[in-house]
């Protein structure tokens, strides 16, 4: 009796295997989910878990996202213009296509505006956004940005044009000179043609406050060309009506590697307003200022262009009537009147 149970014990286990069997062959046929880069397993040849093989690289799941560094937004009439800043923390890895959404917010947390766009950033870059949505400026509580479908590509994959903008004035407007307007020249430098370079300004006023943004957009620059670009701003934003006090230029002895003073803090503003120093303002001659000199020399046809700025070079310079180096100007907080020697102009190019 006892051998006999044995038995049926014996087979009912077999048969319970062999059920067990078929039902795992049938959710394995048609049940389980196929694998994915996204279902938290190394399970489809991946060198990692979700990452190598078929799905993204697995250096790409551990970058850093791109981030903003501020956001804001302006009165534009009867709208609002919003401008952020945002960066790439990762120096190897650029996104030629990524997108971007603005949502606006009014009282109460209500959403009153969701804007998407498309853009692309450099390796390491730190690069500006701006946008015109239909919104009443007064309606506007705050504003927020986030970013999805981030395609990267390492940096040599996506490089970076040079590209230089140059001659940068602000004035008012030739048809309106109620508005104002920032006009100038940029120069592809590169040995291709660029099939888009915006142009992106912001203005301040005499005490350093952001107080309006523009862009512009030229598309298809030769190589080694250049074209005139011009950034038209809001009619409240304005000039200051008083005069502020300037002076012409008046370089009076040699600069060179090692000098210091406050004329050489007015030269690196020159050649800063040129678009050939994109540092921050000293006043110490060193090798940035040299190879921004070097760049200016070859721009102006000064020869040669080595980088010392002695007698020719500082005759061109004094003899530019355009030029004013800097001057103390009298604070003034206003909203609305734009300081033109604190204009500031970015560019970003594709190719």
């Amino acid at each position: 009796m006892t051998s006999r149970i044995g038995k049926q014990a014996v087979y009912g286990t077999i048969y319970l295997l062999f059920f067990f069997l078929i039902v795992f062959l049938i959710y394995l046929a048609f049940f389980r989910p196929a694998p994915t880069c996204f279902d938290g397993r190394q399970n489809q040849g991946e060198t990692g878990i979700d990452c190598g093989g078929p799905c993204a690289s697995c250096e790409i799941k551990t970058l850093s996202p791109v981030e903003p560094n501020w956001i804001k937004y302006f009165s534009n009439d009867n709208q609002t213009v919003i401008a952020a800043e945002i960066k790439n923390p990762n120096p190897k890895w650029a996104a030629d296509s990524f997108s971007y959404i603005f949502d606006v917010y009014g009282e109460n947390g209500a959403k009153l505006k969701t804007l998407t766009k498309n853009s692309f950033i450099y390796a390491g870059e730190i690069k500006y956004l701006v946008e015109v949505p239909d919104v009443d400026f007064k309606n506007i509580t705050s504003v927020k940005i986030s970013f999805s479908n981030i395609n990267w590509v390492t940096a040599d994959e996506f490089t970076k044009p040079t590209v230089q903008a140059r001659e940068i004035k602000t004035e008012p407007a030739s048809q309106d000179p109620n508005r104002v307007t920032v006009s100038g020249f940029i120069a592809n430098n590169n040995a291709f043609p660029l099939s888009k370079v915006r142009i992106i300004g912001f203005l301040f006023n005499s005490g350093g406050l952001q107080i309006s943004a523009s862009k512009t957009e030229l598309e298809n620059i030769a190589a080694f060309k250049e074209e005139l670009f011009k950034l038209n701003f809001p009619k409240n934003i304005s000039l200051p009506t008083t005069s502020v006090g300037t002076s012409s230029p008046s370089f009076t002895r040699n600069l060179t590697i090692g000098s210091s003073g406050n004329d050489v803090k007015a030269l690196q503003e020159f050649l800063k307003e040129q678009g050939f120093f994109d540092r921050g303002i000293t006043d110490y001659f060193g090798s940035v200022t040299k190879n921004a000199l070097v760049q200016f020399q070859k721009n102006a046809g000064i020869s040669p262009a080595s980088g010392y700025f002695g007698p020719k070079t500082r005759e061109y310079i004094n003899s530019l009537e355009s030029v004013a180096p800097t001057t103390p100007v009298t604070p003034n907080l206003s909203l609305t009147e734009a300081d033109p020697a604190k204009t500031k102009i970015y560019v970003e190019a594709l190719r």
